[in-house]
């Protein structure tokens, strides 16, 4: 089980700062959708220049422009690129050829979707290596993690695609996320907002070890 953190800063030293602090402790570094469009791709290519044994991914939520804008993204030095679900299946091929052409990886992030168990099975006949559930930041006062749908994926992988789990995460919820055993855990506020963040994520890694 890896420990993604969602940088959703606004300024690329805000992240660089918590990066410092908590690095040893995280697997993925994310490049979040307000740091991405913020900051553009240098966000990806500094993190990785920084930190070079750690996977970045770039949360580009792509809807449109598949294998380019993950080329672009890859070639900064992401080593994973998100699409969304929703979007055509030509868009998520486009990104899957991109990174295969470059030996880098594409999530698929469910947000929003209704057919989880249809648009998993599809998801990974199109090639993707990790299939995300996700809650929307917008509703995270609104409803609990996500482990039904978690459930639902899971059930609906049939070859080696991943699962990843996001959404209002903190140390109070993993015993419980822990136990479905997800590939991937992010956590976004639960350490960008935290008084102390390195031992949240000391904590965090605990449960996922």
């Amino acid at each position: 089980m890896k420990l993604q953190v969602a940088l959703d800063f606004f300024k690329l030293e805000d992240a660089i700062a918590l990066m410092c602090k908590i690095h040893p402790f995280v697997d993925i570094a994310e490049i979040g959708t307000p740091l991405v469009l913020s900051e553009g791709f240098r966000a990806v290519s500094v993190m990785k220049a920084m930190y070079p044994h750690i996977d970045i991914l770039a949360d580009m939520k792509l809807m449109d422009g598949g294998e380019p804008i993950a080329s672009h993204a890859f070639d900064a030095g992401a080593d994973i690129v998100t699409v969304l679900a929703l979007t055509n299946d030509s868009t998520v091929r486009g990104a899957v050829k991109a990174a295969r052409e470059r030996g880098k990886r594409v999530c698929a992030d469910t947000i929003g979707a209704t057919d989880l168990a249809k648009r998993t099975q599809e998801l990974e006949a199109l090639g993707v290596d990790y299939i995300a559930v996700h809650t929307a930041h917008d509703m995270l006062n609104c409803i609990s993690a996500p482990i039904e749908a978690l459930k639902v994926i899971r059930s609906n992988i049939k070859g080696t695609c991943q699962t990843v789990i996001s959404g209002g995460i903190k140390p109070g919820t993993m015993p419980e996320i822990a136990a479905e055993k997800p590939d991937v855990v992010i956590v976004g506020s639960g350490l960008t907002k935290a008084k102390d963040p390195l031992s949240v994520a000391k904590l965090l890694k605990a449960f996922m070890n």
